[in-house]
């Protein structure tokens, strides 16, 4: 029994050391309350560095004052002096003829000018020239040898007179085997004529149904304006 109590001793020491040790930590200060329970993750190593989101801006942009000078203005460009057929046709149009003898003073001028003078005085006689005053065209829209251009003006310009204008001028295009209008002549009096069974070289009977037709046009357009049956005649002015 004396050979143990050292041993005895030591068990007991230790034991005091180790419970006081204990104590010692249980009675010491607690931690701050405001500190954070989950630490903050360190930086990664090598990690590459993270590009800040763009700052929200206006959608309105913003108006900057240009630094550059105003452009120099372009000069205006000098006009061309007119061609003599060009002073012809206007000294023409100047003058104080009246309508149909301006059109006759360019339908008599109208071959001695070059076929861009031509088409032009071609404009003005079509724009001047009445119904009643045709004949002093045919010879012109009749003409082969005129430039197609010039043609193509008369031939447009005759689709849109009266009935009793166009249709024996296009009967007269159509007799002509060279004009450049002459088969777009016989397609059209078909058309206006409701007449595609006459042999297109049957011209006695082109013209016998030109006639009628414009006839039979003239009799309802004086019936259209008669005045009605028992009407009084207008009193006489005084």
């Amino acid at each position: 029994m004396s050979n143990n109590r050292p041993l005895i001793f030591l068990a007991i020491a230790v034991l005091l050391i180790v419970g006081g040790s204990l104590w010692f930590l249980n009675s010491g200060p607690g931690l701050p309350a405001t500190a954070s329970a989950t630490p903050s993750p360190l930086p990664a190593l090598n990690a590459k560095p993270t590009t800040a989101a763009p700052r929200e801006t206006s959608s309105t942009p913003r108006v900057v004052a240009s630094a550059q000078p105003d452009a120099p203005q372009t000069p205006k460009a000098t006009p061309r002096p007119l061609q003599e057929w060009e002073l012809k046709i206007d000294e023409v149009l100047r003058s104080s003829a009246d309508e149909t003898q301006t059109a006759q003073i360019l339908i008599n001028m109208l071959p001695t000018l070059p076929p861009e003078g031509q088409s032009e005085a071609a404009q003005h006689i079509s724009n001047l020239i009445l119904d009643d005053q045709y004949s002093r065209v045919l010879p012109l829209v009749k003409n082969p040898n005129l430039p197609e251009d010039v043609l193509d003006v008369f031939v447009t310009d005759l689709m849109n007179r009266d009935d009793a204008v166009k249709l024996p001028a296009l009967l007269d295009i159509a007799k002509i085997p060279n004009h450049p209008h002459h088969e777009e002549a016989l397609t059209d009096l078909e058309i206006f004529l409701d007449a595609d069974d006459i042999a297109p070289n049957d011209w006695g009977k082109w013209d016998a149904t030109v006639k009628g037709y414009l006839k039979k046009q003239a009799a309802e357009e004086a019936a259209d304006n008669a005045p009605p049956a028992g009407a009084r005649p207008p009193l006489p002015k005084k």
